[in-house]
């Protein structure tokens, strides 16, 4: 086999039939090349695909195959601790065997308008999301309101939706429309949650909310939790889920509810608690939301530790700007860290990568003639408008687009593009010849490039002017 650098543009197809050899693309990178031929018995390189691009794919059909087979021992092993959300709608499990799906919260669902509930929900399906939570808002019950937003998801989408409320009339209202899962249940208001449908999954908590009673120490926590798994086993549900609760880092810390999720873990395999183990619910948004720092980097240590601790269920939101995407991430580092789990390695080289910010590969500053250097270490401070007009940028992370819109110098809207690519979109305003101003057209690809790595981020993108 002759290999090809990866970054090579044409087909090798027809050099391959000429000289009857393989002639397929190899890694893009020189520094991919051991784990390209590492891999080479897991996938059939390409004659147009770089083997890197392939390694990917193939981590992608790694993990599906992976998944099909737990699932075939899953459901061989079915019970409280292992079960169908809901059978008559989807084969997800959660328990032993299986990846944790994900929940993802519109918070403040209750208050937004159709339109903008619609649009996060369908953002986040397409992000990978595999229930749609509806967020309540607290000391504001609105049942009515609950009845309508199902009703209108379900119109638009075959999806789980859930309800975060701990408020009996929310609650009841949602069970009148089938929801598919409830959060949450505590010492505090499942007693007059007793005649709720017993095949629902429902979260339940350590905690007494109605009379804000939080335990702090993780014996308590499990202890609690073990007695309300008890209460109401004994009173017919068959579909609990527990939440030892993850806490926010430094304050009120996040150790401390770590060792509560590692606790039950121990404690379930004893013979007096085994019958009440029940799927955890790992609430990740607790920590991702009140972090000021990126959150790929949170998303995949937090679902390294999810998947280690074979949590049931994953929970996050992307209720602020900074967690953009936040969805999407999730789901990848589950991926990743599930192959790894089934592979027995440290989540790196099982052909998924989620780095973003930073990378694996570098490339050598070739020698320099200092001869020949010139200097630009002076920025132009003056600014000379451009007669033609101006140009305004913006960006829609939802759809993935950027617009451009160019104006005259009276304000009046000239012309409008809307695209995905920072090269596409300046080339059709250069054929468009809206200007020749080369610092104007300067200045617009890098604003257009910025814009296209803000979407690729999922960062706010905001002009500079």
């Amino acid at each position: 086999m002759i290999l090809l650098p990866g970054f090579v543009q044409w087909d090798s197809t027809n050099l391959e039939e000429k000289f009857s050899i393989n002639i397929r693309k190899g890694p893009e990178f020189a520094s991919d090349l051991p784990v390209t031929l590492k891999n080479l018995k897991n996938f059939i390189l390409s004659n147009t695909i770089p083997a890197n691009r392939l390694l990917e794919i193939s981590g992608e059909n790694k993990y599906s195959e992976i998944v099909k087979e737990q699932l075939e021992l899953a459901k061989n092993d079915l019970g409280s601790h292992t079960y169908y959300l809901n059978e008559k709608k989807t084969n997800i499990i959660i328990g032993r065997y299986m990846p944790p799906p994900i929940i993802a919260e519109i918070v403040n669902c209750t208050e937004k308008s159709n339109e903008q509930i619609l649009k996060k929900a369908k953002h986040y399906i397409n992000s990978g999301a595999d229930i749609i939570d509806i967020g309540c808002v607290s000391n504001k019950p609105n049942p009515e309101r609950i009845k309508e937003i199902i009703k209108l998801i379900r119109s638009k989408h075959d999806v789980l939706i859930s309800i975060d409320s701990m408020v009996p009339e929310e609650i009841n209202a949602a069970a009148d429309e089938n929801i598919d899962l409830i959060l949450s249940l505590d010492l505090g208001n499942y007693e007059e949650m007793l005649n709720l449908p017993k095949n629902i999954p429902i979260v339940i908590l350590p905690t007494n909310v109605k009379d804000a009673y939080f335990p702090k120490d993780p014996e308590t926590r499990i202890k609690n939790l073990f007695k309300l798994t008890k209460r109401l086993l004994n009173n017919g549900f068959k579909k609990l889920i527990a939440d030892p609760l993850l806490e926010t880092p430094i304050s009120p810390g996040i150790c401390n509810s770590l060792e509560a999720y590692f606790l039950y873990k121990k404690k379930v395999i004893e013979n007096k608690y085994e019958p009440f183990e029940l799927p955890m619910f790992f609430g990740i948004s607790n920590v991702v939301e009140l972090m000021d720092i990126d959150s790929i980097g949170i998303n995949g240590l937090l679902a390294s530790i999810a998947v280690e601790l074979d949590i049931g269920i994953l929970f996050t939101v992307e209720h602020s700007a900074k967690l953009m995407g936040g969805v999407r991430e999730l789901k990848e580092c589950v991926k990743l860290n599930y192959i790894a789990k089934h592979n027995k390695t440290p989540p790196i080289n099982q052909g998924i990568s989620i780095l973003k910010a930073k990378g694996k590969t570098s490339q050598e500053l070739p020698p320099i003639n200092q001869a020949n250097v010139i200097l630009a270490d002076k920025t132009i401070q003056d600014y000379i408008p451009d007669t033609n007009g101006y140009f305004r940028i913006y960006t829609d992370n939802y759809s993935k687009k950027i617009f451009v819109h160019f104006y005259s110098y009276d304000d009046k809207l000239l012309q409008t593009f809307i695209g995905e690519n920072a090269e596409a979109l300046s080339k059709k305003i250069i054929q468009n010849d809206l200007t020749k101003n080369i610092y104007h057209l300067n200045y617009l690809g890098r604003e257009l490039k910025k814009a296209e790595i803000c979407l690729f981020f999922g960062k706010p993108y905001i002009q500079d002017e």
